[in-house]
């Protein structure tokens, strides 16, 4: 059985935000990195007596994360990237916002935002970091293939 497998680099990536979940998302753009999503889930012991040799767990939940996006900074004017972030952050509104993969898989949630520039030196492109902090848990939507 031939089996042809497709992958996806993440260029073309995008981070959108809207004050309303249904509302229309607007791209921030000069996404450089995305943070892993997800993490490693505790262990919850369920050793007893019982056991002989091996001590025995099931997997529990995962420590809630913030998610720090790298962006390269456009140079200052009302529409730039950084513009745009610092009013999210100064408006302390909480948003929603919209990750979405380049091959179509969306990780959505709620957050304020937060920033800071990036150190760097001679020769480095000047950046930024937008950090995001999930109210609650995101939602994974993974496109199913026709």
């Amino acid at each position: 059985m031939d089996e042809t497998r497709s992958y996806h680099a993440f260029s073309q990536s995008k981070l959108e935000y809207a004050t309303t979940a249904e509302g229309s998302f607007t791209r921030i753009y000069g996404l450089r990195t995305i943070p892993d999503i997800g993490s490693e889930p505790e262990e919850i012991e369920t050793t007893t007596l019982d056991n002989k040799k091996f001590k025995t767990s099931i997997l529990g939940l995962q420590d809630v994360q913030k998610y720090s996006f790298e962006f390269n900074m456009e140079d200052p004017s009302a529409e730039s990237n950084y513009k745009i972030a610092c009013d999210l952050e100064d408006s302390s509104e909480i948003y929603f916002w919209k990750l979405t993969l380049s091959n179509g898989i969306v990780i959505s949630f709620r957050s304020k935002v937060q920033t800071s520039i990036q150190g760097g030196e001679y020769g480095d492109l000047i950046g930024f970091t937008m950090t995001l902090a999930p109210i609650g848990e995101p939602e994974k939507t993974i496109p199913v293939g026709a």
